[in-house]
């Protein structure tokens, strides 16, 4: 028999677009868009703006993201954006705005969607407006609890969104399932919550212009010094941390007389007072591809921070060699002391020897392609798993046990895939309920499309030995699926 499915569908919140790719949390939202499309979702987008080009006009950018998506909305702010906690730290729905409420609401009352997709742990709370049956994944993008007192470690005031641990465990138990940037991230995770946690880390998937690895040994001088850059977004954790460096980098340089120049590009610039003899400030760029052609080295120098660095991978997939802390490469797979130096005097240290040329840059040039190789194996593993995961939750068993729940006037709203399929098992071999036998297999063949009574399905459900998953499987594997 052969069953013509409807093309599966997705609703993507976020506050920011996923283009243009000018900031890190823009390709973030850009590869997950990505991922679906992969899997052959509709995709549907709407966006919360809290970025500082939507302050106070429309950016000419909108027209394409329109026509990027099956369904593209903004939903109008009417709250203060990037508001301080009113207490110690932020009550995890402190940022929530009713007016996204009413747009879901009124969305999901028209449009159909399969999974609802939510960007950012605080706007957990849009998980509460999905119909039964709509799964729901949230992409955390940082740890927020820790976060206050990770910048307090450092002397830093808290800034963006933190919460605490039993605050970021009720949001994440709004999903059915919860995405890590990264493997260390996917650890603490599991450690709050027990939904399915995946671990899906960054890469940047464009056909860049990627140089040629540097192999010979350059002799650099100060009429050509060795040149880093440093491309980032204006906020605390690049600033605190690249001034620092400069800092203490400044001591090398007269020391050694070090033949570098430090280019840093990004609105960054504007929190960096400082001048430097060897330091020079670009400001925004509209495109990095002259920056990253034109250095011969990414520096990030963190000391700390949270997620992952998004600019790691841009400059992996440039073939550009990445210099940094060991706290900056996390996310990522080391090949070389210099891409995981244990603090800023050791990193210094990195530099000062590249300049002079006693790190010979094929070592560079090797560590980078190995580094690249491994970032995007890890990316594509984890899509995989959440793939499967995705698949399974939207397959014939799930739908069937969840029509079983409904069957039984059993609530099954709140709970997460697996949750519901262990539910349907215990329930679908108690014989208590053999007088609904043939109302619920009429009502599960009909929502999964087979013909009614299919392969005796009511003959056998609610039998003490009974096994609906595997009934369900063996069924599924007589009808031929087209979308």
């Amino acid at each position: 028999m052969i069953v013509t499915a409807e093309p599966r569908s997705v609703l993507i919140l976020s506050t920011t677009p996923p283009l243009p790719r000018d900031y890190g949390n823009r390709n973030r939202v850009h590869q997950t868009v990505s991922l679906f499309r992969r899997m052959g979702f509709a995709v549907s987008f709407l966006l919360y703006p809290i970025d500082r080009d939507w302050a106070e006009e429309v950016p000419g950018y909108y027209r394409q993201l329109v026509e990027s998506f099956d369904f593209f909305a903004i939903v109008p702010n009417s709250l203060k954006l990037h508001q301080n906690a009113r207490g110690y730290h932020h009550g995890i729905d402190e940022w929530w705005d009713d007016n996204i409420a009413q747009q879901l609401t009124w969305l999901f009352q028209r449009k159909k969607f399969d999974v609802l997709f939510v960007n950012y742990t605080f706007f957990s709370k849009a998980f509460e407006y999905a119909p039964p049956g709509v799964v729901k994944v949230l992409d955390t993008h940082d740890l927020f609890s820790g976060r206050r007192e990770l910048f307090a470690k450092f002397g830093v005031a808290p800034e963006f969104f933190y919460t605490s641990p039993e605050r970021e465990t009720a949001a994440l138990d709004r999903a059915d399932a919860v995405i890590a940037i990264k493997q260390s991230e996917a650890v603490a995770l599991r450690a709050l919550t027990a939904r399915t946690v995946f671990s899906l880390p960054y890469w940047d998937d464009r056909s860049l212009d990627a140089r040629p690895a540097r192999r010979e040994l350059k002799p650099y001088d100060h009429d050509r010094p060795f040149r880093l850059g440093f491309l980032g977004a204006h906020n605390s954790v690049n600033i605190v941390n690249l001034r620092r460096f400069l800092s203490v980098f400044a001591r090398y340089v007269l020391l050694y007389d070090a033949p570098v120049e430090v280019i840093i590009a990004g609105n960054v610039s504007e929190g960096i007072p400082e001048d430097y003899p060897f330091a020079r400030k670009l400001g925004f760029l509209d495109d990095a591809a002259e920056f990253y052609r034109a250095i011969d080295a990414v520096l990030i120098p963190l000391e700390f921070s949270t997620g992952i660095k998004i600019k790691v991978a841009e400059a992996l997939a440039r073939n550009v060699p990445v210099l940094a802390t060991r706290d900056a490469f996390d996310g990522f797979k080391a090949y070389h002391p210099t891409q995981h130096a244990p603090t800023l005097h050791a990193l210094c240290d990195i530099v000062v020897s590249a300049a002079y040329g006693d790190i010979p840059p094929h070592e560079l040039a090797w560590a980078t392609e190995r580094s690249k190789l491994a970032a995007a194996t890890a990316e594509e593993r984890g899509f995989k798993e959440l793939r499967g995961w995705i698949d399974a939750s939207l397959g014939p068993v799930v739908r069937a046990c969840r029509e079983l729940l409904s069957c039984l006037d059993q609530r099954s709203q709140e709970l997460g895939p697996d949750e519901v399929v262990e539910r349907a098992r215990t329930l679908s071999r108690d014989d208590s309920y053999r007088p609904l036998a043939g109302q619920c297999a009429h009502q599960i063949c009909r929502r999964l499309g087979y013909p009614i009574g299919s392969w005796g399905l009511s003959q056998k459900i609610f039998q003490p030995d009974f096994d609906l998953q595997g009934q369900i499987k063996w069924i599924n594997q007589q009808v031929v699926v087209t979308r």
